[in-house]
């Protein structure tokens, strides 16, 4: 172990490069998984929507030809966040078979944002409820490649992406049926007039009754243009922690001359949480029930339905797992009418739905009986069809956290190395020994546990806060929920003000001394610079391994909702903005966490100790949670969009802990949170809506 320390060049460069090959390791294991052990090819790919570039992960089996024809799913992610976090899902879905495209939405991420948008709407008056903000120009490049089977389409978004991906579906596929499109056709280009009944009828038969031989040559000519392009749209749409308030609504359509009631022409299902914003009650609404005829009776969970229209009724088939279009020949002719409909709900929060096993289960189970295939055709004895449960995603995620932990240790011996060249030795602080026996045990577990309940409160406000109803501007245009962070880091820097407040005037009264020194807050100028310099210099170390495995792997640094992932040039400029914002709080933190070492203990105990005291206030706020709503079905705080606060939180105090002991000074810990956390923050959080930004010279000349 000696020949494994930070205090000589030779241990710094051998743990560089177990870290290092660790992380290379690691990000290799999590392809395995991605890729199911090379069985999926998974590639980056871009396309042009009108002069912006769309960016997406493009997911289909390996040895795949244009002779294949195989069903494709399109993933669309939710509002602040970006493709990445859809990954299981998309993963989950390419293992059994199909062609996955998991998208950046428009101005998320590495896509721009065009002029106008792929709904016709300009920029300065984009409205993300009711456009599909790249998803149906996504779905026009999947109809570009040849191995996809053209009348197999489906989408799959979450939250926002379910908005996106449902104004797709009502654009592409529209409220008329095949058989209301040739009634039109008959009364249209042929002169026809029908009755309210008879538009009910079969429109090849009227056309038989009612037109000459030439007349009937061309209308034969006609639907058989008309069925090319109804059985190419999209036929299957999963709405994940979604409300399907605008593609549940049935419209008023001209058939025939006359106005009657129709759905979307989609399949759609609905999977979501019971603590989704209320979504709970979708099943209970008065459109819901019109919409899936069902007259005064709620829609039953987990339950497939066939919809018609044309006699506003509508027929349960059987639940999410046992019905099956190989075994009911009405569910199977219904799928092919584009006139089925489920909902399915999971004691789940929002931000669980993408990492959830049942969720995912759900959708694949979805789409196996919409677009008929499981590792291969339905019901093809050559087919090897994978379970619904058998999910492994987490597999990958585990393994891109191992990688980021990885990642995080690699800089503390390139830290060790750096202060060891004349240049930058000034930044290394001095510690004085403190009398013996002057931390006291006692005080010392107190304070802990005033820091977990301080921990716990401010987790609990933070909480209490609606991230989209948040300020934003266009100077921070990312999506608000990035307050989140800034607000429990300024309470947490309040909070250790007082305590390193009571932690001087108690050691002054018992021992007539400080640790106030030993933090090194009184560096000079110069020194505190090449400190802040320092920590960026490990910053682009960071991100450089994130380059290589990116390169390498496709992989990035994530757990979850904890991402370090690639971004646009654009964003750097907003990494130092949100660093100079959340600095001065990381410093004040660290002076707070660092004020007590216990030297009595191993050094790694005393690490893990700061660690857990300093995140045991949110682990147990999500606890309590857990235990609150599997107890009695009510969430005890919402945790919709701070899940990444479990992991940042230890992972800084990790590195406030870490990087004290190796640099003795408090200002390269506190520079390097603030830059890794703002990095985080850029990379996956998407733009707010109404601030997406023009394109630019920068991301240009990069070509991004």
């Amino acid at each position: 172990m000696k020949k494994l320390t930070l205090k000589t060049k030779e241990g710094c460069w051998r743990l560089l490069i177990i870290f290092l090959a660790l992380i290379v390791l690691f990000s290799c294991a999590a392809r395995l998984v991605s890729s199911d052990a090379g069985k999926i090819k998974v590639s980056r790919v871009t396309f042009d929507s009108r002069g912006a570039t769309v960016t997406a992960d493009l997911f289909y089996p390996a040895g795949t030809t244009d002779e294949d024809k195989l069903p494709a799913v399109l993933v669309g992610h939710g509002a602040g966040v970006t493709r990445g976090i859809m990954k299981g899902i998309a993963e989950e879905i390419a293992r059994r078979g199909y062609v996955v495209l998991n998208v950046d939405a428009y101005g998320y991420g590495m896509s721009e944002m065009p002029v106008n948008d792929d709904s016709g709407q300009d920029k300065d008056n984009f409205d993300s409820k009711l456009t599909p903000g790249g998803m149906l120009d996504a779905l026009n490049f999947v109809r570009t490649l040849e191995f996809v089977d053209q009348t197999r389409i489906g989408m799959a978004g979450h939250s926002a992406g379910s908005r996106r991906t449902a104004s797709a579906a009502m654009i592409d596929c529209g409220y008329l049926t095949l058989n209301d499109l040739l009634i039109n056709v008959l009364y249209d280009d042929f002169g026809q007039e029908f009755t309210e009944e008879e538009i009910k009828m079969n429109a090849d038969e009227l056309a038989k009754d009612r037109l000459n031989d030439d007349q009937l040559s061309h209308y034969m000519d006609i639907k058989e243009e008309t069925e090319l392009w109804y059985n190419t749209r999209m036929k299957a749409l999963c709405l994940i922690g979604s409300s399907a308030e605008k593609i549940s609504l049935i419209q008023t359509v001209l058939v025939g001359g006359h106005e009657v009631q129709r759905n979307c022409q989609v399949n759609f299902g609905i999977v979501t949480g019971y603590w989704d914003f209320n979504y709970i009650e979708y099943p209970e609404w008065e459109t819901t029930t019109e919409a899936w005829h069902t007259g005064s009776e709620s829609v039953e969970r987990e339950t497939w339905y066939i919809i018609d229209d044309v006699n506003a009724t509508s027929e349960k088939v059987g639940l999410i797992n046992e019905a099956s279009i190989l075994t009911n020949d009405d569910f199977r002719e219904a799928v092919d009418n584009r006139a089925t409909r489920i909902a399915c709900y999971h004691y789940e929060s929002h931000s669980k739905n993408f990492f959830s096993a049942q969720t995912a289960s759900d959708i694949v189970s979805y789409f196996e009986q919409t677009l008929g295939y499981n590792g291969g055709e339905l019901g093809d004895s050559s087919a090897t069809p994978l379970a619904s449960d058998n999910i492994v995603f987490f597999w990958r995620e585990a393994f891109n956290f191992a990688a980021t932990l990885s990642m995080i240790c690699f800089l503390f011996p390139l830290t060790a190395l750096i202060l060891k060249t004349n240049w930058f030795a000034g930044c290394q602080g001095s510690v004085k020994p403190l009398p013996a026996g002057s931390i006291s045990k006692k005080r010392y577990w107190l304070f802990n546990g005033v820091t977990v309940i301080l921990t716990f409160a401010a987790m609990y406000y933070v909480n209490s806060l609606f991230a989209p109803g948040l300020p934003t501007s266009a100077g921070l245009p990312l999506f608000s929920s990035w307050w989140l962070t800034v607000i429990f880091l300024a309470i947490m820097a309040v909070c250790s003000v007082i305590l390193v407040l009571v932690y001087w005037r108690l050691d002054k009264a018992t021992i007539g001394t400080t640790a106030l020194e030993n933090l090194n807050i009184k560096l000079k100028i110069r020194s505190i610079l090449k400190s802040i310099l320092l920590s960026i210099i490990l910053l682009m170390a960071a991100y450089g391994t994130l380059m290589l495995v990116e390169y390498m792997f496709g992989e990035d640094f994530r757990l979850w909702m904890m991402v370090f992932t690639e971004m646009k040039a654009e964003l750097w400029a907003l990494v130092w903005k949100f660093a100079l914002m959340m600095f001065p709080s990381f410093l004040l933190i660290g002076a707070a966490t660092n004020y007590t070492v216990r030297t009595d203990i191993p050094e790694w105990l005393d690490t893990l100790i700061a660690v857990v005291v300093n995140s045991l206030g949110v682990w147990l706020l999500c606890l309590v949670n857990y235990i609150s709503y599997a107890g009695s079905n009510a969430l005890f705080s919402n945790f919709t969009s701070s899940y990444g606060f479990i992991i940042f939180v230890p992972l800084t105090v990790y590195v406030t802990r870490k990087m004290y002991k190796v640099t003795n000074n408090i200002w390269i810990a506190a520079a390097l949170n603030a830059l890794l956390l703002s990095w985080s923050i850029c990379s996956c959080t998407g733009y707010n809506t109404s601030l997406f930004p023009e394109q630019t010279w920068v991301g240009n000349f990069f070509n991004i």
